[in-house]
């Protein structure tokens, strides 16, 4: 019942588990590469968001420093994002002349990437104040 799928052997209409320890050992191992793959994938994800959350950061300095243009190196870094990103940017993001406007569009940005990696929380009352 707990052995994975890829140790059930069919023969004509008759199943088989392979309960040996080879079958447990290579359970075990992909069990290892999945929880590593997964791992790895979320660390990523974080690191992702991380860096929207840098260039979010970036954007707020400025409008809090009445510097209302948005630097070409923020625009750079914000076509890498879209590039790794699992979630396109919002059309309003590119089309953002100030840094107020592009503060915005990164904020629906964020809520839609984080949709997107944590589907759960679209069930709290909060995600989503417009």
């Amino acid at each position: 019942m707990y052995a994975s799928l890829d140790n059930l052997i069919s023969e004509g209409s008759e199943t088989t588990i392979d309960m040996s320890f080879k079958g447990a050992i290579t359970d075990m191992d992909a069990a290892k590469a999945r929880s590593a793959d997964a791992k790895a994938r979320r660390r990523l994800r974080i690191e992702h968001i991380q860096r929207l959350e840098r260039v979010l950061d970036s954007v707020e300095l400025h409008n809090l420093q009445r510097d209302r243009q948005v630097p070409a190196a923020m625009w750079q870094q914000l076509q890498e994002l879209e590039g790794v990103l699992p979630v396109p940017a919002p059309a309003a993001l590119w089309q953002a002349r100030n840094t107020a406007r592009l503060h915005d569009a990164l904020l629906d940005w964020e809520a839609d990437l984080l949709d997107e990696v944590a589907p759960h929380r679209v069930a709290y009352d909060d995600t989503h104040d417009d």
